[in-house]
């Protein structure tokens, strides 16, 4: 996983992470999780948002958010790659 580059996204939220260091960017905002969610049932929307913010709670910079076909890879709140597959 690459580092989080300021000249490249912007940083709308902040936060502490798991070693209560304070960073930008941390948590997704509500914009970028309606891009994220777009096309997914209901269902699946919710298990999503259930995932994004246990791992914020948690204060993780990186983390998975799964869906019924794969997979979202997410760092400091931007979503930067996906897979298929479990």
């Amino acid at each position: 996983m690459g580092d989080f580059d300021p000249k490249k996204h912007t940083a709308e939220e902040r936060g502490y992470d798991a070693r209560d260091n304070y960073v930008r960017g941390l948590k997704m905002p509500p914009t970028r999780f309606e891009n994220m969610v777009h096309g997914h049932s209901p269902d699946e929307q919710k298990s999503m948002r259930q995932q994004v913010d246990e791992a914020e709670a948690k204060g993780l910079r990186t983390y998975q958010v799964r869906h019924a076909k794969g997979y979202y890879t997410i760092e400091n709140g931007i979503v930067i790659g996906s897979a298929k597959g479990k």
